[in-house]
């Protein structure tokens, strides 16, 4: 009987009873058909000794490059516990058969309320009025040192990028009276129109026209770096800037000169550049909040996207179908393994 080889790579935890309930239902509940086996996402040894094994893994930010890929002559199917994708060659990844999944849908609540509450948070000092009041700082004229701040109610609120997180953003900042407008080059009219978003044409006019800015859109050698001192100093001097996408996205030292020489009053992050040593110049900054890459997490969004992600794996190598969230879709009809 041919046995399945899936590797489950990440840091949750060696508990996959999930994954394996999950995927043995592919497989009709047929469990001997299948060797399930995690491995932590810091044991890189392990992951590539295993690499090679594997009809199927489900990982979430270990790198899969082209000579990772070469290595895994049995692989049908990567699939991501994220959103993002960056981690992995998709082209090499096609031309090799193997099909690509993320979790597009998943922690859309979770990284939405996120990305408000460090918009909030950021125009009302939120992190700023912590530190002070713990020095017993409580006079306000000595407050009032730390810089004006406004109402909302009539503001510009900016989103690049219009997908699923920053529609639910929109939403949420709505309510606070602000205006909503968005870029995104591949949508069309309609799609802003039906959430009552105005449209920017450009990047360069989003951020001339917007007070608050939050950053959904992937990490993609397009979008690397796409966010600079060129575009942050057309935001107004009390402008704010929320990044919970990826830290890649901004120059993050032309960040820290916009925010450290007052071009900008704050930023909001949930994302660095360097998320191994966790190295950034922001951390210097009084007017930076900074949390540790956790807009996603709920225990619900962690659970829907292990199901979601396991899913994916049955669907390939267990069902044999098309999955439902496959990213790199130029791989049908050259996949490993036949899908109806």
């Amino acid at each position: 009987m041919e046995k399945f080889k899936v590797l489950v790579i990440n840091d949750e935890g060696e508990n996959i009873d999930l994954e394996k309930r999950v995927i043995e239902e592919a497989f009709g509940g047929n469990s001997e058909m299948l060797d399930i086996e995690y491995i932590p996402a810091t044991n890189g040894e392990l992951t590539v000794k295993k690499l090679p094994e594997a009809d199927g893994v489900i990982t979430v930010y270990t790198e899969f490059d082209r000579s990772t890929l070469e290595k895994m002559p049995k692989c049908k199917v990567i699939a991501t516990q994220t959103i993002g994708i960056n981690t992995i060659d998709l082209d090499a990844a096609t031309e090799m058969g193997i099909c690509v999944t993320n979790v597009p849908d998943y922690c859309v609540e979770e990284v939405a309320m996120h990305t408000v509450t460090l918009a909030l948070s950021c125009a009302r000092k939120i992190g700023i009025y912590d530190r002070i009041t713990r020095e017993k700082v409580w006079n306000v004229d000595d407050i009032y040192k730390y810089g004006q701040m406004h109402r909302l109610t009539g503001q510009t609120y900016g989103l690049v990028s219009f997908g699923n997180i920053a529609k639910r953003v929109a939403e949420m900042m709505k309510m606070f009276g602000m205006k909503i407008k968005a870029y995104d080059p591949f949508l069309t009219d309609d799609i802003f129109a039906q959430y009552g978003v105005e449209k920017a044409e450009t990047l360069e006019e989003l951020f001339s026209s917007c007070d608050i800015i939050s950053l959904h859109t992937p990490l993609t050698a397009k979008t690397e770096g796409m966010i600079g001192m060129e575009l942050i100093r057309l935001m107004p001097e009390s402008g704010i800037l929320i990044n919970t996408s990826r830290g890649g996205i901004v120059k993050e030292d032309e960040l820290y000169e916009a925010l450290k020489t007052g071009v900008i009053t704050a930023a909001g992050v949930d994302v660095i550049i360097d998320e191994t040593e966790f190295e950034s110049p922001l951390y210097e900054l009084d007017n930076v909040i900074i949390t540790p890459h956790v807009a996603y997490y709920t225990e619900e969004a962690l659970e829907e996207c292990r199901v979601k992600a396991a899913d994916m794996v049955g669907d390939v190598i267990g069902r044999g179908i098309k999955p439902k969230y496959l990213v790199n879709k130029n791989v049908i009809g050259s996949t490993r393994v036949e899908l109806a």
